[in-house]
């Protein structure tokens, strides 16, 4: 895995973008992607958050990492459904298991979407780091036992 340094969205025009997410929903049935990446992904593709709302509410605790095509990003859950008030599953903190569970599924994915789509490196930020929570030291060591292939770039900010 190679390392760099910068804002992940400067390499969005050659690269696949991992987007953190919650599990969760708001009562309108869009994700709340109101911080960080998410927020901006939101900002890119309007229908961003109505279409991974409805992917949570359909699969609940289990949604899993999911290509969203028409932005080349990878929805990566990080934050638990808060199964009582799912509209606040943002506010959780980023669970370590639920991070790779979903580097597992981004591994595993990858060829998949490869035979629909040619597809080169993809940018991972340090997924559960900003408002999740979570240290560097805690996340790095277990994407890298994970995504452990090269074309995988992680990305610190600046």
């Amino acid at each position: 895995m190679v390392e760099k340094v910068g804002n992940i969205w400067r390499f969005a025009d050659d690269h696949w973008v991992v987007i953190p997410t919650n599990i969760g929903w708001k009562r309108d049935g869009t994700n709340p992607m109101g911080a960080g990446i998410a927020k901006t992904a939101a900002g890119r593709f309007d229908q961003l958050p109505r279409w991974y709302g409805l992917r949570c509410q359909k699969h609940g605790e289990r949604t899993a990492v999911t290509p969203f095509y028409a932005g080349r990003m990878f929805m990566f859950p990080t934050k638990p459904l808060n199964m009582e008030q799912p509209w606040l599953s943002w506010q959780g903190k980023a669970d370590l298991k639920l991070i790779a569970r979903s580097a597992r599924q981004l591994q595993a994915v990858l060829p998949l979407v490869r035979k629909k789509l040619p597809i080169g490196r993809v940018a991972i930020p340090l997924v559960g780091c900003g408002a999740g929570g979570l240290k560097p030291v805690q996340v790095i060591p277990l994407l890298r036992s994970v995504l452990s292939d090269d074309f995988v770039l992680v990305v610190t900010p600046d």
